[in-house]
């Protein structure tokens, strides 16, 4: 324990202020990502829309990363990491103010998809950049640490954006329900956002990383054909399969098969978050033990487990199982990020981690589309399943990457 206490002090100390000024970024984007997630259903319906219109604009914002998610990893390729991410962070902003103008449905659609595109834009500039100011020591830690920030910052948004529109309303004299509520307590959002790029964008100097003397996997130089990096992208596919079939519908999953009320769904649903923000911290020291294709791989693995666990007819086994599910995913996809980017040239790693979001994306909303129509006939055991097979194939397919990266 002490070693371990020891060696997360020394990781810490060597991070450099460039890194603490991206993982700035990923707190104040992620707390505003956080609390547009919580309200901006509430703001469709206070403009009359119903669970239809959410349900859409849902696809719109996921169809945005799937459809640009290649170009816009082309661009990062192209123009660099750290330029992209600012433009994406603005943009968010930007097409979120946009979206807070209007009520016609054709120009809500219209700017969440921008703000999809925004977003998806953001995220995957994130681990490039990252790459490109940690050396191979620190690599894990800090995209653990960047994926936890994300994460449990969660939390704080939901619980702070909560109580917006109430704010909001007070300040106004409107009922809390009010469009104007919510359109003031939306617009925290954009202020975060915007706030967001000024890490990256003011003081901000790239180093250049100082790798090991002798590094476990040096970063290959000659170009990668598409093939291979489809390959990369294999695993991401799978964990999205596994996740679809699931996660869209963890709340159904509790209400229906524990009879859980609402209240102690969203007290469930918090513990998974909990779990995956806690668990993201968990892949670096088993890295360091590892290596990162071996730690990735058996991590992964873990979420078979765990979701074993869920088949109980027990409810406390089953948060068992739910929370280490998201724990060992949590603390599996950083590292499966930082083998891919370790194994991609430098000019080619912006295309890798996009094409690895639109694999996901892909396979999560097939998965989602494809459990909806199983549940309704034969309950959530066949899904469970499905996802616990998904899941052992991803972890095979990050198992089997080294020799795929030679």
């Amino acid at each position: 324990m002490f070693s371990f206490a020891a060696r997360a002090r020394a990781t810490i100390a060597r991070i450099s202020p460039q890194v603490w000024r991206v993982l700035t970024h990923s707190l104040l984007f992620g707390l505003a990502g956080s609390i547009a997630d919580l309200l901006f259903n509430f703001y469709l319906v206070s403009l009359g829309y119903g669970a239809d219109t959410a349900g859409l604009m849902a696809t719109v914002y996921r169809g945005a990363g799937a459809l640009l998610g290649l170009p816009l990893g082309i661009l990062i390729d192209r123009f660099g990491a750290r330029a992209l991410l600012v433009v994406g962070a603005i943009g968010f902003g930007i097409a979120y103010a946009l979206v807070l103008m209007v009520s016609q449905l054709w120009a809500l659609i219209l700017f969440v998809f921008l703000a999809g595109a925004a977003n998806v834009l953001t995220l995957t500039a994130v681990v490039p950049l990252l790459s490109g100011i940690t050396d191979e020591e620190e690599r894990a830690a800090v995209f653990g640490m960047n994926a936890s920030a994300g994460l449990i910052i969660g939390l704080v948004g939901s619980s702070v954006g909560g109580l917006l529109p109430g704010t909001a309303a007070l300040f106004l004299g409107v009922a809390t329900n009010d469009t104007a509520a919510y359109r003031m307590a939306l617009s925290i959002v954009v202020v975060l956002s915007c706030l967001s790029a000024l890490p990256v964008l003011i003081g901000f100097r790239a180093r250049q990383p100082v790798f090991s003397p002798a590094p476990l996997v040096a970063a290959p130089q000659r170009h990668m054909p598409p093939m291979r990096l489809v390959r990369f992208a294999l695993p991401s596919l799978l964990l999205g399969i596994g996740g679809g079939l699931f996660l869209p519908f963890q709340n159904l999953f509790f209400r229906t098969v524990f009879g859980l009320n609402d209240a102690v769904v969203g007290v469930m649903l918090a513990m998974g978050a909990l779990g995956m923000g806690l668990g993201a911290l968990m892949g670096a020291p088993v890295a360091a033990r590892l290596g990162l294709r071996r730690a990735a791989s058996s991590l992964r693995f873990g979420a078979v487990f765990a979701v074993t666990l869920m088949f109980a007819p027990v409810l406390p086994v089953v948060v068992v199982g739910y929370m280490l599910r998201g724990a060992f995913v949590a603390a599996s996809y950083p590292l499966n990020d930082a083998l891919v980017m370790q194994l991609t040239p430098l000019r080619q790693r912006g295309i890798a981690i996009s094409l690895m979001s639109v694999l996901w994306s892909l396979g999560w909303s097939a998965a989602a589309w494809i459990s909806g129509h199983i549940q309704v006939h034969y309950g959530f055991t066949p899904v469970l399943a499905a996802s616990l097979v998904a899941y052992a194939l991803s972890a095979w397919a990050i198992w089997t990457l080294r020799e795929e990266g030679r």
